[in-house]
């Protein structure tokens, strides 16, 4: 082969290559440019930030672009998904509590308002409500969470007694520990959101829980009795209303009949005095009779002995014939 064919030769040569290098600087550059569409699911909101700096934190779920590393990033937040935290020991670190209990025979627990102590399992549920402040306003939002957690339930069983604490405090310390939670979150611009707490368990220590329970158990008893006190009360009392009531219009009834009899006596006394004043003898020998006559007219059978002349008089009449 000449020098001139060897030339040419590798100048077609170069000429594929130098074509090849360019279509495979296309097929890069297209890759690299494809390399920006991402696609977000229904459970997650999507955060585009570039060069670190956010540009938008609410993109929806479906396909869409962004610029291709390192220009945009994009973070997939799961805002619809509901964790969960459980909260048995209060440790950092779990393996402290089993040492702990390792050590005393003792589980992890809290101190009482009244200086009693009992082990609790709480468990947190929250999601994410601003995706943007869940990324960068803490480095481990789960452990901040639970730290937060702990100490909302430390305070809040400080100030209940254990009585409390194990009948009829429980709701009251689920939405202490609830809003204390919420509150510090917020402070810290975390963008989480809180939706429950559940005490699952709340119990002293197992050397005492027997006594405990009786103290329960009587406790709840006091609270039957009282309620079906009250229960025979608002049975009871219905009746009780209405007789009172009877009795009430009864007198007030009795009150008017008395009164207005005595009205009447008085009206009839003084018309008999205006009436014995003007003729008095005849006044009074009516009175007489009509007495005689009311009185004599209750009674069956009269006898009267009396004297006519010189001889007694005895005479058997029936009622009505004394006029």
């Amino acid at each position: 082969m000449t020098s001139s064919g060897y030339g040419t030769e590798l100048r077609g040569s170069a000429r594929k290559t130098g074509v090849f290098a360019a279509w495979l600087l296309v097929a890069a550059v297209i890759a690299y440019c494809a390399s920006g569409i991402y696609s977000i699911d229904p459970s997650q909101v999507g955060v585009v930030m570039r060069f670190g700096r956010v540009i938008d934190s609410g993109v929806p779920s479906g396909m869409h672009y962004a610029f291709p590393w390192p220009i945009d990033r994009v973070v997939r937040v799961p805002v619809r998904q509901v964790k969960r935290i459980t909260i048995d020991d209060f440790y950092e670190q779990g393996e402290l509590a089993a040492a702990f209990r390792e050590a005393t025979g003792l589980s992890s627990y809290l101190i009482t308002g009244d200086n009693n102590i009992v082990t609790v399992n709480c468990v947190l549920q929250y999601a994410i409500s601003d995706p943007a402040r869940y990324l960068f306003s803490m480095k481990e939002p789960e452990r901040t969470l639970r730290s937060f957690a702990c100490n909302a339930l430390i305070a809040s069983l400080s100030r209940l007694s254990i009585d409390d604490i194990l009948t009829i405090g429980k709701s009251a310390i689920q939405i202490d520990v609830k809003r204390e939670l919420q509150r510090r979150l917020d402070e810290m611009e975390s963008g989480l959101t809180v939706s429950a707490v559940e005490l699952q368990e709340v119990r002293p220590p197992e050397r005492v829980q027997e006594y405990f329970n009786d103290v329960i158990n009587a406790m709840i008893d006091k609270e039957k009795m009282i309620n079906n006190a009250l229960s025979y009360q608002n049975e009871k009392m219905p009746g009780a209303k209405a007789g009172a009531d009877r009795l009430i219009r009864d007198a007030e009834a009795y009150e008017t009949r008395i009164i207005t009899r005595a009205q009447g006596d008085a009206e009839r006394f003084a018309s008999i005095r205006s009436e014995y004043a003007r003729a008095p003898e005849v006044t009074r020998r009516r009175l007489h009779l009509e007495f005689l006559n009311e009185a004599l007219s209750k009674v069956s059978r009269k006898t009267v002995v009396g004297q006519a002349g010189d001889q007694g008089l005895v005479r058997i009449v029936t009622p009505g014939a004394v006029k």
